[in-house]
């Protein structure tokens, strides 16, 4: 029976070394993507960047032109003289209108009612408390009562805890008011004298930039634009 004893020996040895080894194998390597750095906001026409004038989408397979662009101008008077003026010097562009979204704020609010009078009744009640309020008069919220606005979040959950407090339904939610904006765009092409009088432009009005966007809306872009909505 000796020999079984070593047989068996032998047998939980190599059973031992054979799962060291495989312990020991090193694992598969984790690639890790480096973050992405950060664009200077500066404009940089399609020339100064090595730019033919076309943006690249996964590895080639979408080319999208790229425009660079003047604004925003709240009215598009401002915009339309404004490109004028480059046109006299060779410019070539045009002017859209863009729908952005300004002052995100907090609204307190009570759901709308089934009918403008009930919707009245309880306005009439919120009135004679001193409660600054007024009803939402079409839209999705038609009905509702509006109770105030408000930059800051805590400042309009205090006024919702206060008015449920006292047995209203009030609710809160992020909304924003949207505007538009005029830009103008022009076409690679459309932009003569190295851009230097668009960088005039921008060094004398601090209240307009340039950017390098999308020709066409609606697709990826190199940078963030507002929404167009008209030509």
């Amino acid at each position: 029976m000796r020999w079984v004893f070593f047989c068996l020996l032998i047998l939980n040895v190599v059973y031992l070394v054979s799962g060291l080894v495989m312990r020991a194998a090193p694992s598969a390597s984790v690639a890790v993507a480096a973050p992405l750095s950060t664009t200077d906001q500066r404009l940089v026409l399609l020339s100064e960047a090595g730019i033919d004038g076309s943006y690249s989408v996964n590895e080639g397979t979408v080319k999208t032109p790229l425009c660079v662009t003047l604004g925003p101008w709240a009215e598009r008077l401002g915009a339309q003289k404004q490109l004028a003026a480059l046109s006299e010097k060779g410019y070539q562009g045009r002017v859209r209108a863009v729908d952005v979204a300004k002052d995100r704020l907090h609204w307190v609010y009570l759901p709308a009612y089934e009918s403008r009078d009930a919707a009245l009744r309880v306005l009439r009640q919120l009135q004679t408390q001193g409660v600054d309020s007024f009803i939402v008069a079409d839209g999705v919220d038609t009905n509702a009562i509006s109770l105030g606005y408000f930059s800051s979040a805590d400042s309009a959950r205090g006024l919702m805890v206060k008015m449920k407090t006292a047995g209203y339904p009030a609710q809160t939610r992020e909304t924003e008011r949207r505007e538009l904006e005029y830009w103008i765009y022009f076409d690679k092409s459309g932009v003569p004298d190295e851009g230097e009088s668009i960088r005039v432009v921008l060094a004398g009005n601090d209240f307009l930039s340039g950017q390098n966007v999308a020709c066409e809306m609606g697709v990826v872009q190199p940078s963030q634009a507002p929404e167009l909505i008209e030509e």
